[in-house]
């Protein structure tokens, strides 16, 4: 009886996988980000263009106006497509009329404010990219040294548009690998 209990324990376990974990929702995995917007054909364009993301579904207008529920209507109708991006979260875009919302750019440190990092194995090739379709880059690359990122490099960058976004790559790994039994996602094995 003894052994039995911490055989049963690790089976557990190892049964729950990677991703177990004692939560309210048993969530999969993040199935997209929303962004809102200005205009929904150029950031399609944009995301296909520079990254080599795939428009799938494209649905609207929707007239907001009417909405009932507990909705408070903050604009006239909404269009939405949602893009595939590689093996990772899809990204949703939104492109609200007549909104009754901020036109300002959150910044970094805003409550809410978000950014989507895409992964490239070169950084420098595609930092060069960016800068020659003149995309602007906020700074130079910076590689971690230490740490639980240690071997990661990012810069992050601004859209068309204006929202700040991130390039990041750690084509080796990071430094939290070493000792971390649950890993985070990564382009070499985006199932794990």
């Amino acid at each position: 009886m003894k052994k039995f209990i911490p055989n049963v324990l690790a089976a557990l376990t190892l049964l729950g996988g990677a991703g177990a974990h004692a939560a309210g929702v048993k969530a999969v995995g993040v199935d997209h980000v929303g962004v809102s917007v200005p205009d929904l054909a150029q950031a399609e364009a944009f995301f296909s263009d520079t990254f080599g993301c795939v428009p799938v579904t494209h649905i609207g207008p929707f007239d907001l106006t009417h909405m009932s529920g507990g909705f408070v209507p903050r604009a006239d109708s909404v269009d939405i497509a949602m893009i595939r991006c590689g093996t990772g979260s899809n990204i949703e875009l939104f492109q609200y009329r007549n909104s009754k919302g901020s036109n300002e750019m959150p910044k970094a440190e805003d409550i809410g404010a978000s950014h989507i990092a895409f992964y490239t194995d070169d950084i420098a090739g595609a930092v060069a990219y960016l800068k020659s379709r003149g995309i602007t880059v906020l700074g130079d690359p910076v590689t971690m040294s230490s740490g639980d990122t240690e071997g990661e490099t990012w810069v992050h960058f601004r859209s068309p548009w204006g929202s700040e976004l991130e390039l990041v790559s750690y084509p080796h790994g990071k430094g939290y690998e070493k000792h971390a039994k649950i890993k985070l996602w990564n382009p070499s094995r985006p199932t794990e």
